[in-house]
């Protein structure tokens, strides 16, 4: 079952700190705009459908809706802050800065820091975690105006980088043709046995492989895709749930309702509503 956050919340740091390798043990899915900062350690972040090595550095940056996972996979200490806030507080900061810069930053993917900024980083979120944990006075307008010198930061970092393909992190680059091929294919109906003879290969060492190098199996990733691209369309279009449900392969609209519940926790049109 994915993670959720509560809905009404519109920021959110917290500081994630263990020793030793740790996969974590269920997908996350959620309605916030994130993004992981690597202090210490090294992971593997699955997003959508590429999976990247990090370390410290290098931010994990997160579209809202968007299926994800993490891997630690140093043995040492592996440290990393996540930060979470909503389309509204994206807003705030683009409209604060006369400029679209949430949209252009938070594109799914990864950001490395220069060196020689990486310790002006973690001060300011550690500024940012102390204001958001012990709350006080004008503590939210300090974090709206951290997070929109951070996401300044993010920007002019990628600007200066080629983006990553994601596969340095794949022990089989097959998994994302595949993974790719499932979200080209996503609305139409797709059979584990047709997708192994599309890549051939049997359908049993398919799914081991899938699962192996994604940490998902075949259909909850596909129901996962489907759902993402069922929360976009129910943020951008005014098509009914009913025609959402079909376009995004889901051929029983009950089912659709059950499947987007136990994803988000919300309905398709409360989820509407958010936006």
């Amino acid at each position: 079952m994915a993670a959720r956050e509560d809905p009404a919340l519109d920021f959110k740091i917290i500081r994630e700190s263990r020793t030793g390798v740790k996969q974590e043990a269920e997908e996350r899915f959620h309605f916030f705009e994130e993004f992981y900062y690597i202090a210490e350690g090294v992971c593997s972040v699955f997003i959508g459908q590429r999976t990247y090595r990090l370390q410290a550095g290098d931010f994990a940056v997160i579209p809202a809706g968007v299926l994800h996972k993490t891997d630690f996979l140093s043995l040492g200490q592996n440290t990393k802050y996540v930060v979470s806030f909503s389309r509204k507080t994206g807003r705030q900061i683009d409209a604060f800065l006369e400029e679209k810069v949430t949209a252009s930053c938070m594109r799914a993917g990864t950001v490395t820091a220069p060196a020689q900024r990486r310790e002006a980083i973690v001060l300011l979120l550690n500024r940012m975690l102390y204001e958001y944990e012990n709350g006080p006075e004008h503590a939210a307008g300090f974090c709206r105006t951290c997070l929109a010198e951070l996401l300044i930061a993010m920007l002019r970092y990628r600007s200066g980088q080629e983006e990553s393909d994601g596969t340095q992190d794949l022990r089989d680059s097959r998994i994302q043709e595949v993974a790719a091929y499932l979200c080209q294919h996503a609305s139409e109906p797709l059979t584990l046995t047709d997708l192994a003879g599309h890549f051939a290969l049997s359908p049993s060492h398919l799914s081991r492989i899938f699962r192996r190098e994604t940490g998902f199996g075949i259909r909850e990733y596909l129901v996962h895709y489907r759902i993402q691209r069922a929360c976009e369309l129910l943020m951008t279009t005014d098509c009914s749930v009913t025609e959402i449900a079909d376009r995004c392969g889901f051929s029983d609209s009950n089912y659709f309702g059950d499947a987007f519940r136990k994803a988000t926790g919300l309905s398709p049109r409360a989820y509407r509503k958010l936006g």
